[in-house]
């Protein structure tokens, strides 16, 4: 598993060193002084990656395994493996929009289905004490109660692959982030009630080829056809990528103790989903024929 996840990092790493860019998202990765990191940056990107794959919380607890093999026998200390790992924030942050691009490529139905959940930062009793994201982080109220940290804004097609992802304040309004989490999509969107918008800010977006379709309230009567009917009643196949973000992939983490350490678990959690999904539909595929 690892060699092949390796395979695909050096792919992408190659191909994103022929960008002018690269210079600019690399010059960080080694210090001011002292040797040079004895990993390349598509290693620490593999083995980041291999962890979410196996499905193991602990940083250090996966630095331990490796260290007890001989699969990676320029392994670092656990503190210059961590310290890499954040440096890598750049690379897997871009690795992510890639993978979120070739979903939005390889939708060919054009229904999109939008929704939002929240990814605390910390306990809410810990919520005075907390440091690390108070910068960032907000508190918000979901269906499950008050909590303190970001909520995680998406797009998934049909077949529940998700196309795009935006982090934003836990206070954030739903409404407010339609325009942002569709940008540079078409095709009809479904969501809850909290993505209503007003007649004017859905006809700009339908002129953009942009057509939302939202769930009423209570209080509200409105025409929709039999199709749209059974595409909002299943407007929750999205809240299945949440949940095996947050209970397969760990993506609320508690754990961190810098910006950089916390974003770069979100994006290997949900890069290292998103692959996964498309190695596992490749497989099966490769099966049938």
């Amino acid at each position: 598993m690892y060699n092949q996840i390796y395979s695909i990092s050096t792919e992408f790493v190659k191909a994103l060193a022929a960008d002018k860019s690269y210079s600019f998202l690399v010059k960080n990765w080694n210090g001011k002084r002292g040797p040079k990191r004895r990993l390349s940056i598509e290693k620490v990107t593999a083995l980041n990656l291999l962890r979410f794959f196996l499905h193991i919380k602990d940083l250090k607890a996966f630095h331990r395994i490796i260290k007890t093999t001989d699969m990676i026998p320029e392994m670092p200390n656990y503190e210059n493996f961590l310290k890499a790992t954040n440096k890598s924030l750049p690379i897997i942050a871009l690795f992510m929009q890639v993978l979120l691009l070739q979903n939005r490529l390889e939708n060919e139905s054009g229904v999109h289905f939008i929704d939002s959940t929240p990814v605390s930062t910390c306990l809410n009793r810990r919520i005075f004490s907390h440091r690390v994201t108070s910068a960032f982080a907000s508190r918000g109220k979901s269906t499950k109660g008050w909590f303190y940290g970001f909520k995680l804004h998406g797009v998934c097609s049909e077949k529940g692959v998700l196309e795009s992802v935006i982090f934003t304040g836990g206070n954030v309004n739903d409404g407010k982030m339609i325009e942002k989490a569709t940008e540079n999509m078409k095709g009809w969107f479904y969501c809850d009630a909290g993505y209503l918008k007003g007649c004017k800010e859905l006809v700009r977006l339908a002129e953009s080829g942009r057509f939302i379709c939202a769930a009423t309230r209570r209080n509200m009567n409105r025409i929709i056809s039999d199709e749209q009917w059974c595409h909002l009643r299943k407007r929750n196949i999205i809240e299945s990528d949440w949940g095996v973000l947050k209970q397969n992939y760990f993506l609320e983490y508690h754990q961190a103790r810098s910006m950089d350490g916390i974003f770069r678990h979100y994006c290997f959690a949900i890069s290292a989903y998103i692959l996964q999904c498309r190695l596992n539909s490749f497989l099966r595929l490769k099966t049938r024929i």
